[in-house]
Formats: C-alpha cells, structure tokens, sequence
C-alpha cells in the first residue's frame, strides 16, 4: 500500500478549505514516509483502488479522490462494483474520526458510484446501510457539499427514499438548522467563509423544498413529519428575523424606524469583516454583490416552502404559518405609497411583496374566517413569547390588515372617481368617457362579494382594544432605540387611520369638485359618521400612550401638529394624523377633543390654531350641542395656566370673552357657563399665579355677579332688599373677596427677600405690564406625493424657549431633530409657530380678584344701571371692600391694584363720578414725580434738577470738563448733584434705624410710569347718571353720595403706617394730581380728613418720621426721597386753605416749605414754587417768614440750577407789596445780595455754570430785574442808603476792571434816575407844553423864535430851549434809563398881567390849563383854542378858548362797568401812584453820572444837523422794556385755529381774568404806551395793556379784535408771532401745544378749570372764588423756567397776577431763547436801556471828534487861564 507521502505530491481539492480548522491532515498519529506506490494503469485502477483503500491499509488521500474519478468515468457498458465491495472503503473514509479531506473524498466516491452504473445495481436494503453514513453525521463546512450531493444521489433526490422520509428530513432539520447558526457567527467569519455557509443553507433548504415537490414523498409523511418539517421553519425564521443587527446586510429588509440612526436593522458589515484575511487583493465587488442577509435566504426558502405546501396543509396549521409570515413582513415592512388611482412605481421588497400575496391569499382564501381570528389575535400583545417576538406579530398583523384595508379604500376611491368623471364627461349614451383607470381597477371597484371585504369600522373596537392592551404593557426603551417596541405596534395602527384619511379626504374632495361643478353643494356627502366614530375611538386609545410617555429627565414628551418631528415615527404619525385641517376635515367632530386630551404635550402654537379653527366652527358656541362641554374640557387643562401657555390661554380667554358677549343677554345660555367657569375657578389653587389674558374670567365672573345682582331687584326699588344675601350672585362676591384677601407667599410678585432670620424662595420674575398683541397663523394644507416630502426645519423659537428665559432659570427642554417623513399622507404645511414678542406679567390670584371687583364696581357705576339705587347701594358696600382692600389684600400687587383704581377716579364740576384715562396724567406731574424715584422711563416732564445733556450741550465753551464729574451721571433719585458747600444744611436730619430692624434686600419696583392697567373699567372718562362725590342741594347723608372721605381717611392712614415702599410711593405719587380735582373731596367729612392730611405731612417732615416705618427700599431710595414726593402734595393743599380754619395750619404749613429749602435740589425747586404760589395765597403766612425765606436763599443760592427758581421767587414776591411792608433795612439787602450775587456768577470767566447759556442769560437780565424791581420797593426816603452796597456789588461783579460793562453803566444811570424820585421814565404831554413851547404858535405872536441848545455830559444829552421875552425855559435830558423834562419861568422876567399894555395872555392861559391833559388828537383842540391867542386877544376869546377845552374833557366816556375804565390818550404813571421829587433829582439829571471822569462843564454841540438827527433816533427808543403776549378764548368743544380766533367773548371768569390782567386803553392817540404794532382801524380800537416803571405789556386779545375774514388773518398775524400766548381753556379737552399753527410755537400759557365740565363757560357770580388750573407748554428743548412745575391752583381772585408775571418771565426767556439759536449759539441780549446807552456813547464820539480843538503850544499861564474862563466857548 502506498505511503501517505504521497499526497504530497498530489493535487489538492479545490473546493475544500482546511485551513479555518486547527487540527491538520492527520488525526494523532504521525506517519512515517513510505515509498511511492507504482504506477497503475485506467483501465484497471478502480479495482486497485479500492483495493488500496480496503482496510486495514492505510487511506489515501489521492487514491480517494482517484477512485471517484474512475467511478463517475465508468459508462453504461462498464460492469460497476458491488456496492458490497466499496462499503468498507466509505466505512473508514466517512467516519467521524477521519480526516476531512478523507471524509470528503467518500461521499464523492459514493456519489459518483450513485450517479453512474452503480444506480442501476443498488437495492433498498443498499440504499438503507448507505444511509447509516449521513445518520447523526453533524453538519460541517467542509462536508456539507459532499455529503448533501451523496444523500441527493442516494435517495433520487427523493424518488428512493420510501421508509426513509424520517430519517432524511431530520438529518436536513439538523444540517439547516448548523448552517443558519454557522452562517449568523460573523465574528468569526472571513468573506469566503461566508459565502460558503451562506450556499450551505440556500442548499439545503431548497433541498428540502425539493423533496416537497414531490407527491410522492409528502404522501408518506405523518402529521408529525409536517409539523416537524413547520417547527423547522418555524425555528429557521425565528433565528433569521431575530439575529442580531450587525448580521445584516444594507440591501436586505428596510430599517426600522424605531432604532437610533447609528444601529439599524440593515447595517452593513464592516470593511474589515468584508475583506480577505489573507491579501486584500482577493477581495472583489462581485463577491461583495453575493453576500445575502440570512433572514433573505430563509425567508425566501419558507415563502417557496409554502407557495408549494400552503394548499395541501390542514388549518390546524395556520397557527404556527401565520405567525411567521406576520413577522417576515414586519421584517420586511416598507413605507407604503399613497392610495391612488394613478400606476406608481412598485417599491416594495420582491419578499415582502411575496410574503404580502401569500397573506393576501389565505384571509380572502377558504380559510378567511380562520385567519380573520387569528389575526385580531396577534393584535395583542402575547405573554408566551418574547416581545420582540410579539411586536414582530402584531406589526405584522397590522400591516396585512392595512394592505387588506388599502384595498378597498382604492376601490372607494375608484368609485369616488368614476362617479366624478361620470358627471362631466360622457358620451350621447350615458356612459362615462376617457377614465384612465388601472387594469382591472374598474372591476375592481364593484367587486362580486363586497360585503366580505373588511374595512375599519369592523376592526374599530379590536383595534382599540390591542392599542390599549400594548399601552399597558411595561416595556423598557432599548439602549440603541428611540423609543419602546410597543410603539412599532402603535404606529402601525396609526397607519391605518392614516391611510383611512387620506382616502377619506381624496373621495371628499373628488365628490365636492364634482358637486361644485354641478352648482350643487354637498359637504362631505360620501363620509360615513361610523367611519368617523371608528377613528376616533381608536385615536383616543393611542393618545393615550402620549399621555404615559417621559423623557429621559422624567419631563412630558412634546410632539408638534406643526413641525411633526418627534423623537420616534408613532409620535410623528399621530402628529400628521392630528394636524388636519380642521376647518374642511370630517373629523372635526372627534379630533378637538382628542388633541384637547394630550394638550400637556403640544406646543402653544398648535393648540392654537386648534381654537382658532374651533371657534370658527363654532364648537364654542351654543350653536354647538357640546359647547358647555368643550368648554370645561378646555378650562380644566393642567397646564393652562403655565408659562408655556401664552397663546392657547391667550385664545381661550379671548374665545371665552366672545361667547360671553355673545351669550352675556340669554340668560339660558349664560348662566350655564358662568357656572362653568365659576367651578372650576373656585377649584384652582391660591398660589397659582396668572395672566391678563386670565382676566376673562375673573370679569365674567365680575359681571355674572352685576347680571345677577340686576335680576334680583328687577322688581324691588327698595334698598332694604338689598341687605338680603343668597344666590350665586352673593356667592361670587364672597369667593373674589376671599380670593382679594388670600395671603400670598412673601412676595408673589417681587424679588427674592433675604432677611436676617429667613429665606423665603423666590417665584418666577414678573415682567412690568406691556401691551402686547400676537396673531394667530391658520395652518394651510399642502398634499405631498409619494415618496413623501421632508418637512420643513424651522429655526424660529418656540413660545415655550423664550418665556423660560423670563420664568425660571430651568433650562428648557432640547427639541428631537427632524425626521424624513415615513408615510406619504397629505400633511399640512408648516406654519411659523405662535412666537409672543413679550411675555405677559403674571399675577397672583387676589390680583385678579381685586380686578373683578372694580369691574362690578364700574358696571353699577358707570352705566344706567347707576338709575337704580339698589345698583348703588351695592356699589357703595363693594366700595367700602375696596378701600378696606387697600391694606388688608392678600399681597402687595392687589393693594397696588386697588389704588391703581382708585387713584384714577375723578369728579366734573357736577361732582358727578368717573374714572379718567385719556386725561389721567395730561400735566405729566405724576410721570415727573415718579423720575424723582426712578420709576418714570420718560414722561411730559422730566427732572431737571441734575442738568440735563441738552440742557449743557450748547454754548458751553466755559465749562471745563471736571464739572461734569468724569462722565458720571448723578444719583438716582436725589434730583442734581450735591454742593459741597451747602451740604451741610441741604440734609433732613437722618434718623436712627430702631435697633431690632432687619436689614433686608431691596425689592424690584412692581409699578412703573408708563403703566399698562389690566383693569377692566365699564366706561372710561364717562361720568356716573347716579353717584356724586357731593350734592350742594342735600349736604347731609345721601344715597347718591360715595363716602370718599373713607378712602381719603385710608390715604392718610398710609401715609402715617405704611411699611410697604411700593404702596406709599405710589400714592405719594399720585396724590397731588388727584386732590387737585377739588371737587372730589367736598363736605365737611372731606373737609375735616384733609385737615388731617395736612397735620400728618407737616408733622411727619417736620419730625422726619414721615417714611420711616418702611421696611424695605428699592435702590438708591430714602426716606428722605418719600418726604421730598410730600411737599408736592402739600403744594396742591395750598388751594385748600378755606378747609383750615386755624391760621397756624397755615403759618405751620408755609414753615414746613421753608424746611423744605434744606433737602435736595428736587426738593428745594418744589418748595420754591410752593412758597411762590404762596406769596399770592398765603400773604399773611408768607410776610410772617418772608425774612427767613430770604435767609434761607442767601444759603442755598450756590447751587446754579436753583438759580431761576430763586429769582422767579423774588420777582413774585416783589410784585406783592404787603408781603415786605415790614422788610428792614437789611432785608432788603438779602434781597439785594442774592441777585447781585448771581451777576458776579455770572460774569466769571473761571467758573462754569451747570446751566445752559440761555438760561444764564436769563438769570442774569432777572438778576438786574429784581434789583430794579426791589430798589422800587424801597421807600424813596430810604433808597439812598442802599445805593452805596448795590454799587459796590456790581463793581464786584465786574471784577474790580477799570470799565465796567455796559448792562452795569445803565444800572448806575438807572439808580440815579430813582433814588431821588418816583418820576417816570418818560415826560407825558401836557397842554401846559403845548401852548408855551409851542413853535407855530409862537412864531404868530410878536415872541422872536425859540432857541435851543445842546450840550453832552457824560452819558447824558441836555437840550435847552428858552423864550427870550417869555422866560419860559424847557430842559430835556436824555439818558439812557430814560428821559426827563423840566418846563420852568425864570422870575427874573416878569409876567405882564391882564390889564397892562401887551399882557402875556400865553403864558396866563397855559397857566390856567397847566393841570389839564392832553387828549391825544395831536393838539388840535390846544391849537383852536390857542389861535385865538394870536396878537393881542381880548379877555372873552381866552375864557370861550378855556370853556372850550373843558367842554371836550367833560365829553370823555365813563368806565363800562364789566369792561373797565377805558384809559386813552396818554395813560401817565400818576394815576396809580404817588410821585415825590427830591431836589437831588434835579442836579442828578444834570449832571454828567455815572461818568467817572472829571468834567467841569459840558460840551457845547455845534452841529444842528447831527443834534436833529440824533434826537429824532433816540426819541424812538423805548425807555423801558416792552411786550406782548397774546390772550386766546377756547370755548367749549373747540379745537381748532379758526374757530378759536373766531371769538368775540368769552365766559364772565374770562372776562373777569382780563380786568385784573391789565388796564383796558384806547388805542387811538397813544403816545406812551406800547401799542404792540395793533392799528386801530384795523385791529380794534381797544386793548389791554400792563406797564410800571421797567417794563409794559401789550395784550393781544383775540376776543376785542374783529373778525375781518374767516380765517382771522389779522387776528394770527399778531397772535401768531407772539412768543408767549396765554390760553383760557374752556373747551373741555386738553390744549395742544401746536393748536394754532404758526412758527413762533415757544409758550403757552393754559388757564383751565382744575374739574372738567362746561359750567366754566357760562358762569355766574358763584363761581367767582373759583380755583383753576394753570400749565406752562414750552416747546422741546426748553428748560424750566418758570414757578408752575407741572401744574398749580390758583384761586379768581390771584389769578391774574399770577399770569401776567408768568407771561413776563416767558417772554424774557423766550427772547434770549431766540436770541442765542434756541440756546445754541453764545449772544448776550441787548435790552433798550443797553440801546440807548449805545446810542448816547455814538453821538458823543462824533460830536467829540467834530469839535476837537487844537492843542496850543508854548500858551503861558495868562492865556491859559483865558481861554479857561472864556465861557462863551462852551455856552
């Protein structure tokens, strides 16, 4: 026998790979080489051969594969072996323990044998003991081949196989079973080794299939054969679909949409498990295209298994065959296309379209019944098998449900569209034309045994109970999925329903077209409400899951109708299926409230737009039979009330206000749903804090509560009823007054507080009230095809991100990415979410509550209903609440609610009630207050006590940049910087913390200006038909009468105790504006609590305890600051005096002002304009600390933005003679001193003033002002004495220079005019003049001509004329305060009497008529009676001349007794004052003063020419400041320029005001008073005017001018250019500051009556000692300037005063305003006294150089004492 050496030297098999073994070609033993065997010849070499293999030799491994060779060659003519011959050679080359190779080697020896000659010859028994070599033989991958051929060869592929049928399909059960488990070991795998296990089990699976081909074969299996060969499948299926994800192959099955993206059912292997072991260069693509997933191959083989068994097998079978075929097409499960007529692509796997045939055939088969049931069985959940078993099922189940049912909605479809088509097209016989149907769609559509055909009604309930059964499954998420295995189930059935819409909506919409084409109108014709109710039922259990599911954090899971991404497909499916357009879908009817049911889960914008759509198909309303329903439905969601809610809870309220309206006067209707929402509030909790938009319901309830209350005394008049409690009504009242005291925690609405012993938390921040206003978008829908369409990403933020950052500091929860859509069903397209601008502030509950009882306290008050009295006895008793609510609600925000009511109600002049808005704040005096504490962001005033940027940014060249303090703003709330000179009495004695006070954090203001009232108020600014605050007819008790003295009495309990700085500050805020509507607060209870009111503040400033019991402080605020709001209130109480009746309330109240003066700038302004206000109210209090008043100013006068505050004071206080009738001498030089001082401020070139240019300018010609205006004040005997301290302070003030200014040079000259006199500044004619200097006259008479001369002293111009035969001498000087002329007779000329030869009749008649004046026609009358006079005249011509002119005096016109006294012709200072002379005043006008240089006689003027011309020029200037201000009337309801100048009268108040404002004169012959350019001919012959010694004021009154056109055009052209225009406002609505149009708009004056109402325009006597209104309008950019503040009340009688030095200070400011270019450019203004001086300084500089002499040299003494004495040269 050859030796085994040998096959080493022989070819080896191809086909068998031994090296993935471990063990070699020998087993154990080692052989010893052996010498080769000879050569054997062909023909002989089988019989050698098996003879060489025959045992006991040695096997050969070449010799084997030899004797196959020779066996196979063998023909038909070639006798083969016995079978006998060769059994011991397959005996020892196919036993277990033998080489592979060897093994191998024998089963191709047999199989050649079987397959040649040897087939012919073998027998049964044969064929049995060949069989015992494949019996317990395991499977091998080197075998499997081998050994398969030979048992196919063996058995016939089973032709041969009778009595071994058993035997066969357990050894093909074993081997299939070891491959499959071979083939599913990829770890330790190479590529070819794949391949090769992979066609191991194609093999023998089609192996075992073959033999079921066979009759004869399957005839003789038993029943266990069948099932075992099942149990097979069942077991290779179960491996193959369960094998783990990495055994999958990319091109197989679809990925399940459940796992993440990462680790998928169909990943591919690695490249590294794909390549060769060895080399990659053996690797190539062809071999990769032949790697297939092993549940391919299985499934394949089971489907060809059953395609050749399924109807030969019994149905006890389907039991174990359905199961399978579920799962492989869960396996295999695609997304399925759109239901459509139209042939698509075919996209479906070729194995689950198989696997989806076989199923089709057996449920429409013979057994449908059969597996109808088993069917729905595997709907549920199996509790045998293991779960992803069971998910696998019932997956599967579903989808050959859904293909069943996809089946027929396409024959709905096709129905749907044949109908359509048969409408519009078809042919003259009937029938329909060109439908373009799929083959066989058409018989389809009408099949013959439609009532077997399953649709979704009939699986609605086990659908819905699988849905709830997999639901209550706990299952676990899987580490590598997004979601748990039970919602693979749920999504299928989600499916469905998708699937059943769409089709749904395809044959709605195909029906609708054609009934539209047909003008017919049918809506959802073809919808089958059972239909309707199956989705629903369904849908309700699988939202029921949404409910149940969590995120990793344990927070809800959110889905979006809008977005439809999720974090897995169920949550996306039911998305798409819940997003339907519910304004068109049929399933309006179930779906609200199914998405009401997981509304946890939906973003704001979706539940949205599902109440948009709602409440357009008025499921809201009662038009609904389930309104009352949807209703509690959508009012109970739990979280409606939170911070992600703002838009669904903003459209609830906003729907719930509509219905109520709307259901508000059906009593049927409305008490249902008050009832409603009056449950379900009372179910809320206390701490749950809400919106405005939550509001709704707290005035529903405010007004079922007034509807209710109306109800109940519909047929009672009587108040006593009204005491009655019971019925909702009652019951509503008594839980918001429960709910108004309900203490919140510490503090719902503000802060954290941190104090010393606890920590409360802190709840979420609350935004200041803004208004805010979101749309709604309304989702439009869009259909996708297959497909599908990737929906749109979207980047806008969700509602729910950007109110997180405004509530807690949680951080929001991340949104899934966005999915690729796995169904093709039209879906809505996406909409931009409801995204809110700005979030809402929320409230705490007593909030709301407070809220709803103002509102009922409106409706019974500010509507008819206040007709009733019980409507006002129950207004009255929620009144009394609201005040008691003031310091008794449960948190600081419901207080702060109730004043915010409360502080806005008013009273007309009717004193009739009625809450103001429009004009709440019109004077912006609360917004200015509310600066001074930082709560104002911008309002009508701002605070400008720390010098504003546009205050200093112009004309600011002097200020050196370390004044502004480095940039830094000054500090807040304390109203300017502080002075470090005057610190020391500018400060409120601080006081003493008490020992046990926490110190505790300052809280965020909760109110701020502009504010955003939530309130719902029935009718603003509309005055109350029932409720007064006062019934002058009825002054005791009345049932018409609100107690406002209670509210009045709480005020002031606030002020003394309050503890909360948010309460005080607001009520100190605004206080002042509401007390200064008078008629509010009227009667003696009234009366007797502002007396009180008063007590309070000026004790609690004067003791600084005012304040001092807050607790906690917002930053940089004091309680110095609250004391500061105080004097404002004070300032108001002023026009209150007639409620005090002990004098010292006054006397202490004008003490505490003076007080005042110590705080800071804020302060000190307020106070400065009190005491001005004052010094016209309050002149006894005032004279009484006037001195200190002056003392306290020369303190604080260094701050420079006090400066026109102070001098505004002291031009006041000046123009009041009784307030300084007691001034001493050193008073008035405090007086004195802080004017002065003021010019030295101002003109130091080092010292930069924190106020603007213009406003320096300002203070500086008011400083000159008030010196001028109190050196008048001084008795004239006692002026000199102060002459010589003015003088030196201006010196001072010029800086000790040589020369000093010129506004100092017409101080001097203006001192020298008055100290000696009280003469006008200005000669008036007199008749006495006009005869004897008259030059005509004189020239007719035998007197030679006048003469005249001119000489220049100084600054003064001194004109003598003289008659020579006469003796009368005129002397004129000219200077630049004014003029003076003295008419004088020397006595040295004797007067020749009556009587004598050439008697001077002139001078005995000018004589007689000296002390007649002059009546301004230009002397005609003088000069009739003076031609008489001419040559020598008898006695009768001169006594006819006087009775003459006495006669036209006496025809004067006597004053008009409402009018007053017409003052004409020249209107002389003498009329309305004493005038005294000293004789000093006499040398003075002579002299050359205030001209410092030495001049021992004047100069003589030589030019005549230049003296005319200069006289004629200087004539003209004033000598003193001039005026004018226009005066308009507003009658009641105007508002427009026309009409306004349109009148020509006004109110008797109007009238009354224009009598004390000036003096009424006649235009006509005025020669020295300022006309203000106004022609009598045109303009009015009369007009008011105001002058004294500095300055006159011409008042254009548009009331005595004519109206010449319709425009009043003469009437504008005056008033127009006005700067300063004074308004009496009668219209009853505010002036507007640009009413009359004109360019010239700088200030208005507005005079108004502090209540509204049209009583003002036609007033009688009564109202005489009325208090009014007064208001300052500046344009933008100006400073404050004036005393007014924002506004003040003066009383009738005080009124004119007031304006007229207001409109002389306006005017001032106003033309160094337009003077320096709106306060932009550095000019001084030039006044007239400054003009003339100019003027005086010219005319001697010329007339000096003219008449210069020259210079003689070398005179001697003699000639020099000559020309010294020669007078004629100077005389």
């Amino acid at each position: 026998m050859p030796s085994q050496n040998d096959d080493a030297h022989r070819p080896t098999r191809q086909r068998a790979n031994t090296s993935a073994f471990p063990f070699g070609w020998r087993r154990k033993a080692e052989y010893t080489p052996t010498p080769l065997p000879p050569a054997i010849s062909a023909p002989l070499q089988w019989e050698a051969l098996i003879e060489a293999l025959t045992p006991p030799a040695v096997p050969s491994l070449n010799y084997a594969k030899s004797l196959a060779t020779a066996l196979g060659a063998l023909d038909a003519h070639s006798p083969p072996p016995r079978l006998a011959a060769l059994q011991p050679v397959l005996a020892s080359l196919c036993a277990d323990d033998s080489p592979t190779p060897l093994q191998v080697a024998g089963y191709d020896i047999l199989t050649a044998y079987l397959k040649g000659s040897g087939s012919s010859i073998i027998t049964t028994a044969d064929r049995f003991s060949c069989l015992s070599l494949f019996i317990d033989a395991p499977w091998s991958q080197e075998l499997w081949e081998a050994r398969t051929k030979a048992l196919q060869s063996l058995i016939s592929s089973g032709s041969h196989a009778l009595g071994m049928e058993r035997q066969i399909l357990d050894m093909l059960k074993s081997w299939t079973e070891c491959a499959l488990e071979a083939l599913l070991q990829m770890n330790v795998m190479s590529h070819d080794d794949r391949l090769e296990r992979q066609r191991s089990v194609e093999s023998l699976t089609a192996f075992l299939t073959s033999l079921v081909r066979r009759p004869e074969f399957v005839s003789r299996l038993t029943e266990d054969d069948t099932s075992g060969v099942l149990s097979l499948w069942e077991r290779l299926v179960d491996r193959a679909l369960t094998a783990p994800a990495e055994h999958l192959n990319p091109t197989s099955p679809p990925k399940s949409p459940f796992l993440e993206p990462q680790s998928t059912k169909a990943t591919s292997p690695s490249k590294q498990s794909l390549a060769h072991r060895r080399h990659h260069s053996s690797t190539s693509l062809p071999k990769l295209s032949l790697l297939k997933n092993p549940a391919d191959i299985v499934v394949d083989a089971y489907l060809v298994y059953l395609s050749e068994r399924l109807v030969a097998l019994a149905p006890n079978y389907l039991t174990s065959i359905l199961p399978l075929l579920f799962r492989a097409l869960a396996f295999y499960a695609s997304p399925l296309p759109r239901i459509s007529l139209a042939p698509g692509v075919q996209q479906q796997n070729s194995l689950e379209l198989g696997i989806s045939n076989i199923l089709a055939q057996l449920v429409v088969g013979p057994y449908a019944s059969s597996c109808k049931i088993l069917l729905k069985r595997h709907f549920f959940p199996s509790q045998l098998t293991d779960v992803q078993v069971s998910v696998q099922a019932s997956v599967g189940a579903l989808r050959t449900l859904r293909i069943s049912l996809r089946q027929v909605l396409e024959r709905r479809l096709a129905r749907a569209y044949i109908e359509r088509e048969s409408r519009v097209r078809y042919s003259p016989s009937g029938a329909p034309t060109n439908l373009t149907l799929e083959k066989g769609l058409m018989e389809g559509a009408w099949p013959q045994d439609e009532s077997a055909a399953w649709d979704l009604v009939r699986f609605a309930r086990v659908l819905s109970r699988a849905a709830k059964a997999w639901i209550a499954q706990e299952q676990e998420t899987p580490p590598n999925a997004i979601a748990s295995p039970k919602e693979e189930v749920l999504y299928e059935i989600a499916e469905i329903i998708k699937d059943d819409i769409q089709a749904m909506e395809e044959v709605t919409g195909i029906i609708k077209e054609a009934s539209q084409t047909k003008d017919e109108r049918g809506e959802n014709e073809d919808v089958d409400d059972e239909e309707i109710t199956a989705i629903g039922s369904i849908l309700r259990e699988l939202v029921v899951y949404i409910r149940s599911v969590k995120t990793s954090d344990g927070s809800l899971i959110s889905i979006s109708l809008n977005r439809r991404v999720g974090s897995s497909p169920f949550l996306v499916a039911i998305a798409t299926i819940l997003a339907q357009d519910l304004r068109s879908s049929p399933l309006f009817l179930v779906l609200p409230s199914i998405i009401l049911s997981i509304a946890d889960h939906l973003p704001d914008g979706d539940l949205t737009n599902l109440l948009v759509t709602m409440a357009e198909r008025q499921s809201l309303s009662p038009m609904s039979l389930s309104w009352l329903d949807e209703w509690r439905s959508l009012l109970t969601m739990s979280s409606l009330f939170s911070t992600t809610r703002v838009g669904t809870r903003q459209h609830v309220m906003e729907q719930l206000q509509f219905v109520w309206e709307f259901v508000k006067d059906i009593p049927a209707y409305r008490k249902p749903l008050a009832s409603i929402v009056f449950d379900v509030w009372k179910q809320h909790p206390v701490e749950e804090l809400e919106d405005h938009h939550s509001l709704v319901a707290w005035d529903l309830l405010a007004d079922e509560a007034v509807l209710r209350l109306v109800e109940k005394h519909t047929d009672t008049s009587d108040t006593v009823d009204c005491e009655k409690e019971g019925g909702l009504c009652e019951d509503i009242l008594d839980f918001l007054l429960a709910m108004a005291h309900e203490r919140q925690d510490e503090e719902d609405d503000t802060a954290s507080i941190r104090t010393v012993e606890s920590q409360v938390p802190s709840p979420p921040g609350l935004i200041p009230p803004t208004n805010t206003a979101s749309t709604s978008p309304v989702l439009s829908r869009v259909t996708s095809e297959y497909p599908g369409t990737r929906e749109k990403e979207t980047s806008l933020p969700s509602v729910m991100s950007l109110l997180n950052s405004f509530a807690t500091s949680s951080a929001s929860r991340s949104q899934s990415k966005p999915r690729r859509s796995t169904n093709d069903m039209p879906i809505p397209a996406e909409t931009s979410p409801v995204v809110a601008s700005e979030p809402s502030p929320f409230y705490p509950k007593s909030v709301s509550a407070v809220i709803a009882l103002i509102s009922v306290f409106s409706q019974l008050v500010f509507t008819p209903l206040s007709l009733s009295r019980c409507s006002l006895w129950h207004a009255k008793r929620v009144f009394h609440h609201l005040v008691d609510l003031i310091s008794t609600a449960g948190c600081t925000r419901a207080r702060l609610t109730v004043l915010q009511f409360l502080m806005r109600l008013r009273v007309d002049r009717d004193h009739r009630l009625y809450f103001t808005s429009d004009e709440y704040d019109k004077d912006g005096n609360i917004a200015y207050l509310a600066a001074l504490i930082n709560r104002a962001k911008s309002g009508p005033s701002a605070v400008e006590d720390p010098p504003r940027d546009d205050e200093i940014r112009r004309a600011r060249a002097r200020a050196p940049p370390q004044q502004e303090r480095d940039g830094r703003r000054p500090s807040r709330g304390r109203g300017g910087q502080r002075m470090e000179a005057s610190r020391s009495r500018s400060r409120v004695p601080a006081r003493i913390p008490p020992a046990m006070m926490l110190w505790q954090k300052p809280r965020e203001p909760l109110w701020s200006i502009p504010e955003v009232l939530s309130l719902s108020v029935a009718a603003s600014d509309v005055s109350s038909e029932g409720l007064t605050s006062f019934d002058p007819m009825k002054p005791g008790h009345n049932d018409t009468v609100l107690p406002l003295s209670m509210y009045l009495s709480k005020l002031v309990e606030i002020i003394e105790t309050e503890r909360e700085w948010e309460i005080l500050s607001y009520v100190l805020c605004h206080l002042p504006t509401q007390l200064a509507n008078k008629h509010l607060f009227c009667g003696p209870r009234s009366k007797v609590v502002i007396s009180k009111l008063l007590a309070s503040l000026c004790s609690g400033i004067a003791d600084g305890t005012l304040a001092t019991k807050v607790e906690r402080w917002t930053d940089g605020i004091i309680s110095r600051d609250a004391q500061g709001l105080a004097f404002h209130t004070l300032t108001v109480l002023i026009s209150y005096k007639r409620c005090f009746e002990n004098v010292q309330q006054l006397h202490h109240l004008v003490e505490v002002f003076l007080l005042g003066l110590n705080g800071q700038p804020s302060t000190q302004k307020c106070c400065l304009h009190a005491l001005s206000l004052a010094s016209f109210e309050l002149r006894p209090s005032m004279a009484k600390y006037l001195t200190r008043v002056m003392e306290k100013l020369s303190q604080i006068m260094s701050n420079p933005t006090m400066a026109v505050h102070i001098i505004d004071f002291l031009a006041i206080v000046g123009s009041q003679r009784a307030l300084y009738a007691n001034f001493t001498e050193g008073d008035y030089k405090m007086v004195f001193a802080v004017a002065l001082k003021y010019l030295e401020n101002h003109n130091r070139a080092d010292v930069s003033l924190s106020i603007s240019w213009a406003l320096s300018q300002h203070v500086r010609i008011m400083s000159y002002y008030i010196v001028y205006e109190w050196f008048l004040a001084v008795d004239l005997a006692d002026r000199h004495r102060h002459v010589s301290y003015i003088v030196r302070q201006l010196l001072l003030a010029n800086g000790n220079k040589a020369e000093v200014d010129a506004p100092t040079e017409v101080a001097f000259d203006w001192l020298a005019r008055y100290t000696y006199a009280s003469a006008d500044p200005r000669p008036a004619k007199s008749t006495l003049d006009e005869i004897v200097m008259n030059p005509s006259l004189q020239a007719k008479s035998s007197e030679p001509a006048i003469s005249e001369k001119t000489w220049i002293l100084g600054n003064t111009v001194v004109t003598i004329r003289a008659l020579a035969r006469r003796g009368w001498i005129e002397v004129v000087s000219r200077r630049a305060s004014g003029m003076t002329k003295f008419l004088v007779r020397a006595e040295n000329v004797p007067m020749v009497p009556l009587g004598d030869v050439d008697p001077d009749l002139v001078s005995i008649s000018a004589t007689l008529m000296m002390d007649r004046e002059d009546d301004g026609e230009e002397g005609a009358a003088d000069e009739t009676a003076t031609e008489q006079f001419i040559g020598n005249p008898m006695l009768k011509d001169v006594e006819a001349a006087l009775s003459h002119t006495a006669e036209t005096s006496s025809s004067a016109p006597r004053p008009d007794p409402i009018t007053g006294y017409v003052w004409s012709g020249s209107a002389p200072s003498q009329r309305r004052k004493e005038v005294s002379i000293d004789p000093s005043y006499f040398a003075l006008q002579l002299s050359a003063y205030p001209d410092t240089k030495p001049v021992g006689r004047g100069r003589l003027v030589k030019d005549k020419s230049k003296i005319a011309s200069f006289i004629r020029i200087f004539d003209l200037m004033p000598v003193i400041d001039t005026h004018k201000v226009g005066v308009m009337y507003v009658a009641p309801g105007q508002q427009h320029e026309a009409e306004i100048l349109r009148n020509t009268h006004g109110s008797p108040a109007y009238t009354r005001f224009l009598e004390g404002l000036g003096r009424l004169i006649n235009l006509r012959g005025q020669a020295d008073v300022y006309d203000g350019g106004l022609d009598p001919d045109t303009d009015g012959e009369y007009a008011y005017a105001w002058w004294d010694d500095i300055g006159q004021i011409l008042f254009h009154t548009a009331t005595l001018m004519p109206n010449n056109d319709l425009n009043c055009t003469s009437k504008k052209a005056h008033i127009g250019n006005d700067y300063v225009r004074i308004v009496w406002n009668d219209s009853g609505r505010p002036y507007r500051f640009d009413t009359l149009a004109t360019q010239f708009q700088f200030v208005n004056i507005v005079i108004e009556p502090h209540s509204r109402g049209a009583i003002a325009a036609f007033s009688n006597n009564l109202h005489e000692h009325e208090y009014f209104k007064v208001t300052v309008q500046r344009a933008d950019g100006m400073v404050e300037f004036t005393p007014i503040g924002d506004f003040k009340l003066i009383s009738a009688a005080n009124l004119p005063q007031l304006v007229r030095q207001l409109s002389l200070l306006s005017d001032w400011f106003v033309t160094v305003w337009q003077s320096t270019g709106e306060d932009k450019q550095r000019n001084e203004i030039i006044t007239n006294w400054r003009s003339r001086l100019a003027a005086i300084q010219r005319f001697r500089a010329q007339t000096a150089a003219a008449d210069q002499e020259p210079e003689v040299v070398g005179e001697d003494s003699l000639a020099a004492q000559q020309r010294q004495r020669d007078f004629t040269t100077a005389y």
